[in-house]
């Protein structure tokens, strides 16, 4: 995905400059510097915005991001925990150190090891160089200024196979940090349908919700949508991790229960 993607950003280049689209040419390099300006102050924006995870500050979770770090091999990174209206962890940068993001409505709604999931999510995404491929695919977490958005949604629509297949390898290092599958789709049906309201999720009604998706116009229907967005949906991320590390083991999920 990631070769076809730079594939198709060369043809988009080469004919920008064939067909002397100057304005285009123009338009893709203010997006591509603003990125890069962007991603260079990650580090300093969040000092200045946010509390920073330290041995001595946030120790639970500074302890867990150290050994993870050294499982995955990952750079030095720095993490931030911020007061955000969101779900998802933010990794950032393009050279050590790396930045993650953690926004305070993500560490609220997880247990520990649930938490585990986000943050081996994150790492896995700078340990394969998602944050650096970024600056080129755009993707999650690269909105721009409103006039160069309809650019930006043009490269996210040609680029959104490949941010899919990103999203979902980032699933993969989660469910290999958080220790097993059963924390791992805790975490995202937490973060998908809400932490009380996960209580009420049985995995056989989400089973038959997916074979839903499998018959007549919705198969087609959900085709599209997917095609369209470059974060897999819900049931997909859900049925992608199931296939990759098996279903919960049913003694587990008695215990859950």
């Amino acid at each position: 995905m990631l070769a076809l993607a730079l594939g198709l950003l060369v043809i988009l280049l080469a004919a920008a400059v064939w067909f002397q689209e100057r304005d285009l040419l123009i338009a893709l390099g203010t997006i591509y510097l603003s990125m890069l300006v962007l991603s260079l102050q990650s580090a300093t924006l969040n000092t200045l915005e946010g509390a920073e995870v330290t041995a001595t500050q946030f120790a639970d979770i500074y302890q867990m991001v150290e050994q993870l770090r050294q499982r995955f091999h990952a750079p030095p990174t720095r993490v931030f925990v911020l007061r955000k209206l969101s779900s998802v962890s933010e990794p950032l940068g393009i050279r050590a150190p790396y930045v993650i993001v953690l926004p305070h409505a993500l560490i609220d709604a997880l247990e520990p090891e649930e938490l585990a999931y986000e943050i081996g999510k994150a790492l896995g995404h700078i340990c394969f160089g998602h944050t650096r491929t970024a600056l080129l695919l755009g993707g999650e977490g690269s909105q721009l200024p409103t006039p160069l958005a309809w650019v930006a949604w043009i490269r996210d629509l040609i680029f959104a196979g490949y941010w899919r297949a990103r999203m979902l390898t980032g699933d993969r290092a989660g469910v290999l940090a958080c220790g097993g599958i059963e924390n791992a789709l805790r975490a995202r049906v937490k973060l998908s349908v809400g932490t009380n309201q996960s209580r009420e999720v049985k995995v056989d009604d989400l089973i038959d919700q997916a074979f839903k998706l499998t018959q007549g116009t919705s198969r087609v229907q959900a085709a599209l949508i997917r095609w369209q967005s470059s974060t897999p949906p819900f049931i997909y991320r859900l049925e992608a991790m199931v296939e990759w590390a098996g279903l919960p083991s049913a003694e587990n999920e008695r215990t859950r229960r």
